[in-house]
Order: structure tokens, then C-alpha cells, then sequence
């Protein structure tokens, strides 16, 4: 395998190798058409824009099937140009140089899979590219002085490379780099057709508007005609189309510059004034096109981010309302059941009450009763009455903290509260839905800790933790226990909610009020119960959450919740409150 692998990946970097050279060769050799005398520097350099636009399309990983490609082709190229071998070889290198160097900046301050869909990437390319040409001339320069002589100053050597380099690189690069872009991210067909017509109908446009001769073309310019065209592909397409596009409009300007025809060919004017007014209308063309491509990228983009960023968030509120209304239906499924037990009980008193009252009525009837059967009498009746109200005062505190619960989970009304009071209500309604043998459950909270807050999101925080402790704290393990101890520290509270259970490992750790982690979904969890806790303890109670766990050793929620609440609520008494709830 690890052979098959080795010859896979030669065999790769030898078919990039002789891709780079082809493609470069053929572009150098139509470039090495346009020469400016004397220095003999090609006035348009496409070439550049293959080695770098497949360099950074590709990822610097590429870099010496690329940078040997690229210098085969030229010093191939320059050996059939008639140059020196020397020559060839140095501008070998600096084109070579000039490739990797660009690419290089790319990846180091924008990274791996570069695309031009947003204007700072554009620039960026632009940056790049100034620089590498910028570096890669002072070489070539150099070549052209030692090796063939040329009487021309360094200087303008110098600013031909660096024109016909950088405008090779802004002209070609942008097409291989979104092309590479659309093969990872393929466009639908209905975009690439509209695309494709597009693309078709501006080289129609450009041809007319660059091979002829008119008093309206030599008034506005041709560019100024191509830019409906290149405005509707950049607002409707991807930047592949656009940077298609200018690639087309520029070889078209090249053509008919160097055979003068058309504008470009006007023979009114010098060689030197036309390659210059080629070069300018190249320039704002190519740049002009992928500044318009990326920002219509951009906002599509961001578009699409927000709308799924809606979505997600209507999806997440609507699951999180469904959590609550779960827990709130496991508080009434739990209340419900053990309302049962006093209820059947004092049912059963009841009835055997009214048959005990129905047969001594009988005995009254049917002649004197004996004071023996008269205080038994009474004594069973006590006895049903003691059970009665034992039942009933139970059922009653059940429902009354229910009720109390209820009502502030539903109406999450501010109001005064002690915090000992509420906890005990809370851990009254919950403990009757935890399944069986239920966790010990152990309050440590000081007296009289009044507390300015929201009871219901209190009370959903409580709910949600204790919930939390036993599906997954004791879920593997029988038992446990559970603690919630509080200290009142001047103006705030300090709450720890603790138990023994099997804990949280690191990595769980670090993403445990993320919405929808979990450990247990294969088991249904939602991965939103700490996700919930964290929002109304940092927003709704204006506090602080922090979570200690260690793995076999439990886990410790620490609270610090402020003795009154952040807002303008209006607090409500527990009365108004409970009249609101029935009204």
C-alpha cells in the first residue's frame, strides 16, 4: 500500500510538472511575441499568472512540481527566443522566485484555500502580486543588462517586468484560483449556464467594442461598454464567471494592441502610448470586475450566513421552549404521582369512614347501643379524621407548592423571595419525578436570604441541574447523593450545586454550555438542559456559572447570583402573582 501511495503521488507531481510547463510555455511564447524594443521585454506576461494563480489554487504544498515546470517552460521558451543560456536560466529562476514568493504571502496571512470572494482578497492578491513582480524584476533587470547587453537603463527594464508580470499575475491568477474554487463547490447548473451565456455575450460585446473603430467608442472607451455585462455577471454569478470574463477582455485588448487593430490599434498614436493605454484599460478591466465579483460574493454570503443563523436560531429557541415544557411536564407527571399516595389514602379512610357511620347507624336503629361500641365508635373515627387531615395537609403542600412553582415558571414575574423557601418548594415538586430509589437530597441554605429575583428562571436552573445529576451523573452507577449549599456574601449569594456522581471528563468539559452537546443523544438528551442553566443564570439573574468536575469524583456548579436582579422589573408579591396565575 505504502508503495502504491509513493507512485501515486510521483506520479501526481510529475503530471502537475508537465501541466505547468505546457500551459507556461505556451503562454510565454505568445508573450515573447510582444516585445518592446530594445530592451526586449514583453509588454503583457500572462505566464506569470499560470505558475502563481496554480501555486496558490493548489497550496504551497505544490510548490516544486510548479516551480520546476515553470522554469523548464521558460528557459525553453527564451532558448527558442533566441537568448543566452545563462539569461534563460536566471530569468528561470526569477520567474520561478517571483511564483513562489507571491503564493507564499498568500497562504502566510490569509492561509489555505484562497478564493477572491471578498474585496480584501482581492487586494490581497493585488498586494502579493505587487510585491513578487516587484522582486522578481530587480533580477530580471539585472539578466538583461549582463547577459544581452541591453542599452536601455535599469530603471525602465525594471518597470517593463514589473507592468507585464503584474498585470499577467492580476489577469490569469483570479481565473485558476475561483476555477479551483467552483471544483470543490460546484455551481448549480441553471447559475453555470446563465454564467456561461453571459461570459459568451461580453466577448461578443468586447470584440465590437475593441476591434472597431468609432466616434462613440473613441469618446466613452470600450471599457466603459463592458461594464453592463460585467456588472450582471458579478450581481448574479460566482467570481470564476467575472474573473472569466476579464481574462477574455484582456487578451482581446493584448491582440489588438500588437497588430493594431481597432481602439487599441489606433496608428495616430506611438507603440509606447498605445501599450501604456492597454496596460491602464487591462488594469481597471481585471481589478475593476473582481472588486464588483467579490463584493457581490461578500453579500451573498452574509446573506445566506444570516439566513441560517436564523433558521438555526428558530430551531434552537423552538427546542429550548420544548425542554422547558418537558421539564415542566415531568414536574406535573411527578406531582401527580405522588399526590397519589395521600390522596388514595385518605380516599380509602374516607369510604371506610362512611361504612363505619352507615352500620353504627344500623345499630341505632336496631335497639341501644353499648358504651363499649360508642367509644370504639369515636375512636375510629378520630383515628380516620387524624388520617384524614395527615393525608390531606400533605396533598395540600404538594399542590400549593406546585402551584408556587408553576406560576412563576409561567408568568417568570419578578418578585421578593427567600431563598431558603423557594429552594425547598422547587425540591418539593421535583423530587416526586425522580425515578426510583431516589437520590438523598441535602439543603445547607441560611435563613431570611431574601432575594429581589425571577423565581421561575431560579426554580428552572434548580430543576434542570438536579435533572442533569441524575440522567447523567448517576446514570451508570446506583445511588448518590446531592447538595446545594448557598452563602449570602454582601450583596450577592454564592451557590454550589454538587453531587457524587461519575463527573465530566476535560474535553466534555470545555463545551458543557454549548447548545446541543451531549454524551448521551444515541439516549435522547437534547444537549440543552446546561446550555438553558447557563443563559438564565448569566442574563435573566444577571449572575455568574462555573462548572469543577472530575471524572469518578461528581461535579460542582458554582453560582454567583446577585441578591437583586439586573433590570427595571417591577417586583410582584407571591400573592399577586398566584391571583394572576388564576385569573
Amino acid at each position: 500500500m505504502s508503495t502504491a501511495f509513493d507512485l501515486t503521488r510521483w506520479v501526481g507531481a510529475i503530471t502537475l510538472t508537465v501541466s505547468t510547463a505546457v500551459a507556461y510555455f505556451i503562454a510565454a511564447r505568445l508573450s515573447l511575441e510582444l516585445l518592446t524594443k530594445p530592451e526586449g521585454v514583453a509588454v503583457f506576461w500572462p505566464a506569470a499568472g499560470v505558475s502563481a494563480g496554480a501555486l496558490i489554487a493548489l497550496g504551497f504544498r505544490a510548490r516544486w512540481p510548479v516551480i520546476f515546470g515553470t522554469m523548464a517552460a521558460t528557459i525553453l521558451a527564451n532558448l527558442l527566443g533566441d537568448r543566452s543560456l545563462w539569461g534563460s536560466i536566471v530569468f528561470g529562476l526569477c520567474n520561478a522566485g517571483e511564483a513562489a514568493l507571491t503564493a507564499w504571502l498568500i497562504e502566510r496571512f490569509h492561509g489555505p484555500d484562497f478564493t477572491l470572494g471578498k474585496p480584501r482578497n482581492v487586494m490581497a492578491l493585488v498586494g502579493a502580486a505587487t510585491v513578487g513582480t516587484a522582486v522578481s524584476g530587480i533580477g530580471g533587470a539585472i539578466a538583461f543588462k549582463l547577459f544581452h547587453g541591453a542599452t536601455t537603463p535599469l530603471w525602465v527594464t525594471w518597470q517593463h517586468w514589473f507592468a507585464s508580470d503584474g498585470l499577467g499575475i492580476i489577469v490569469v491568477a483570479p481565473l485558476l484560483i475561483e476555477f479551483a474554487s467552483a471544483a470543490r463547490d460546484r455551481p448549480p447548473l441553471t447559475e453555470l449556464l446563465e454564467g456561461a451565456l453571459t461570459v459568451a455575450i461580453l466577448a461578443l460585446v468586447s470584440a465590437l467594442a475593441i476591434f472597431l473603430r468609432s466616434d462613440l467608442l473613441a469618446n466613452v472607451g470600450p471599457v466603459a461598454i463592458l461594464f453592463a455585462p460585467l456588472l450582471w455577471l458579478a450581481a448574479r454569478c460566482r467570481p470564476v464567471f467575472a474573473a472569466a470574463a476579464a481574462f477574455i477582455v484582456s487578451l482581446s485588448i493584448v491582440w489588438t494592441t500588437t497588430f493594431g487593430i481597432g481602439y487599441f490599434g489606433n496608428p495616430t498614436l506611438s507603440m509606447e502610448e498605445r501599450v501604456v493605454a492597454a496596460q491602464v484599460s487591462i488594469l481597471l478591466v481585471t481589478i475593476g470586475a473582481s472588486l464588483l465579483a467579490a463584493l457581490f460574493a461578500e453579500i451573498r454570503e452574509k446573506r445566506r450566513i444570516t439566513e441560517a443563523a436564523l433558521h438555526a436560531s428558530e430551531t434552537q429557541r423552538y427546542l429550548i421552549e420544548t425542554e422547558r415544557l418537558a421539564a415542566l411536564g415531568r414536574l406535573v407527571a411527578g406531582v401527580a404521582h405522588e399526590l397519589n399516595t395521600p390522596v388514595g389514602i385518605s380516599l380509602t379512610v374516607a369510604s371506610t369512614l362512611a361504612q363505619r357511620c352507615s352500620k353504627f347507624a344500623n345499630q341505632i336503629v336496631s335497639g341501644p347501643v353499648r358504651r363499649s361500641s360508642l367509644s370504639a365508635f369515636v375512636d375510629s373515627n378520630q383515628d380516620a379524621a387524624d388520617q384524614l387531615v395527615a393525608n390531606l395537609e400533605r396533598a395540600g403542600g404538594l399542590i400549593q407548592a406546585f402551584k408556587q412553582v408553576a406560576a412563576d415558571r409561567s408568568l417568570a414575574d419578578r418578585r421578593n423571595f427567600d431563598l431558603r423557601i423557594a429552594t425547598e418548594q422547587i425540591v418539593a415538586s421535583i423530587m416526586p419525578g425522580l425515578p426510583k430509589p431516589r437520590n438523598p437530597f441535602t439543603l445547607d441554605i441560611p435563613a431570611d436570604v431574601i432575594m429581589d429575583s425571577y423565581p421561575g428562571a431560579y426554580g428552572q436552573v434548580l430543576t434542570n441541574l438536579i435533572f442533569n445529576s441524575v440522567i447523567h451523573g448517576f446514570a451508570d452507577r446506583p445511588g448518590g447523593n446531592m447538595l446545594l449549599e448557598a452563602t449570602r456574601i454582601n450583596d450577592v449569594v454564592e451557590i454550589t450545586f454538587s453531587d457524587d456522581g461519575g463527573g465530566i471528563s476535560e474535553d466534555a468539559q470545555r463545551h458543557v454550555f454549548d447548545p446541543f452537546f451531549t454524551t448521551r443523544r444515541a439516549k435522547g438528551s437534547t444537549g440543552l438542559g446546561l446550555y438553558i442553566v447557563h443563559n438564565l443564570v448569566t442574563e435573566q439573574l444577571g449572575g455568574r456559572i462555573a462548572l469543577v468536575s472530575a471524572l469518578g469524583k461528581g461535579t460542582s456548579v458554582h453560582m454567583t447570583l446577585p441578591l437583586v436582579a439586573p433590570g427595571n422589573d417591577r417586583p410582584v408579591s407571591t400573592a399577586s402573582a398566584m391571583d394572576n396565575k388564576e385569573s
